[in-house]
């Protein structure tokens, strides 16, 4: 769903004793500098939104490598924030190739310590100038250095090769899914949106999501609602397994999604976190395939199933809150009741459905017992020694509209009892 850039480019702690690889063998740089770059057009808006000209912006770490450029206060996201120095007049110091892509961006490969990979990063950001004596340049640019990809003394991702943004994968790339290791984003220091849920920048969210996710209320009306779960990876995340409604396969998805929220009637919780619901793979009603189970890199395990049969199978096991209003006219019938399933009548899933008029052949008790509606002959009121097919189609029972010997309403004639 999300992909975004580690909290920290360099455990600089843990690269302080490499002293003695600090430079290694450097090629020569493939240009002069920034402006020999040969950047492709990207073919979206990236993370620093569209294309710009960095000599458009004021120039800023002149007094250290230079290109790089100040950015507004507001165009840097906030997973990125932090990531640039600032600039003295407001804004973000951001190195030329990320301004003059909008962030679609993927630093060169090189080789860094101890041959390990590494991709090219410029000096003008904090932490790759913190370590500016330790790295090598290989075939890096002048104002660049080889940032290892993983760091050659415990192992630990860097976070560096995570800084490449593209418009078909976001952050990171290739990035292993599900991910694993430390947090890609953390949470926490972005505006909170709900519970275990926090606001993410819009352009940092998959074009094919964006429209599954609520937007944020202002001021972050430019990002989208995202769990944490998912920011924590990266986008890179796959929801726990549950059973859903009609034991079919789902995953625990959060309620802070507008789909899983709008059916919180539906859905239960079952084995699934606090504030989230178990979403099914496949809607068991038509077997049509819902996405809940194909987020990140997740697939679904099991074929679609439709939920069990009943009355005589003529009627679908469904739980009792899809039902309605007319849940307390349904019995459990062969449902499992315990599950809180009901047994409705196939004619009542039938969109439109209208019971046909019947004479009862009550009108012994009285007139007012006549007239009747022909209905399931599996519902509770309607399973009944008195009540006869009549003039109902196979299945039906004609049952009256007034209750026998009283005549209260039996709830035959009811709009309750017409389809969706």
């Amino acid at each position: 769903m999300v992909r975004a850039p580690r909290p920290a480019l360099l455990a600089l702690a843990l690269l302080t004793g490499l002293a003695a690889c600090q430079v290694g063998d450097a090629g020569a740089p493939t240009a002069e500098g920034p402006g020999g770059r040969d950047l492709p057009t990207p073919a979206c808006d990236g993370p620093l939104g569209p294309v710009r000209d960095p000599d458009s912006l004021p120039a800023c770490c002149t007094g250290f490598v230079g290109g790089a450029h100040c950015l507004p206060d507001g165009v840097v996201p906030a997973v990125l924030a932090g990531r640039f120095s600032a600039c003295a007049g407001g804004g973000a110091c951001v190195p030329d190739p990320f301004i003059a892509t909008g962030g679609v961006y993927e630093p060169p490969a090189c080789t860094s310590l101890q041959g390990a990979e590494g991709v090219c990063l410029s000096g003008c950001i904090p932490a790759v100038e913190e370590v500016w004596s330790l790295l090598p340049q290989d075939h890096c640019y002048d104002d660049e250095r080889c940032v290892p990809c993983t760091n050659p003394l415990d192992g630990t991702d860097t976070g560096a090769c995570l800084l490449r943004y593209t418009c078909e994968g976001g952050f990171g790339g290739d990035d292993a899914c599900p991910h694993v290791g430390a947090d890609v984003v953390d949470p926490s220091t972005l505006p909170a949106c709900g519970a275990g849920a926090h606001c993410l920048s819009t352009v940092l969210v998959p074009a094919e999501m964006r429209d599954r996710l609520a937007a944020c209320p202002a001021p972050n009306t430019t990002s989208l609602c995202v769990p944490d779960d998912f920011i924590r990876a990266g986008g890179n995340f796959v929801p726990d397994t549950c059973r859903s409604v009609g034991d079919v396969e789902g995953r625990c998805l959060s309620r802070v999604l507008p789909e899983i929220d709008a059916q919180a009637g539906l859905l239960r919780q079952g084995t699934c976190d606090v504030g989230e619901l178990c979403a099914p793979c496949y809607n068991p009603l038509d077997q049509v395939d819902t996405g809940a189970c194909r987020l990140s890199c997740d697939a679904p395990t099991e074929d679609p199933m439709g939920l069990p049969a009943c009355c005589d199978g003529r009627g679908t096991c469904v739980p009792a809150s899809a039902a309605g209003d007319a849940a307390d006219r349904l019995g459990p019938d062969t449902c499992d009741e315990a599950a809180g399933m009901v047994c409705a009548p196939d004619v009542f899933l039938a969109p439109g459905f209208v019971p046909e008029t019947c004479d009862s052949g009550l009108g012994w008790l009285g007139q007012q017992f006549r007239d009747g509606r022909c209905l399931p002959d599996c519902l509770p009121g309607v399973d009944n020694f008195l009540l006869s097919q009549r003039s109902c189609d196979d299945g039906m029972k004609c049952a009256p509209c007034k209750k026998p010997p009283f005549g209260g309403d039996s709830g035959a004639c009811d709009p309750i009892m017409t389809g969706p």
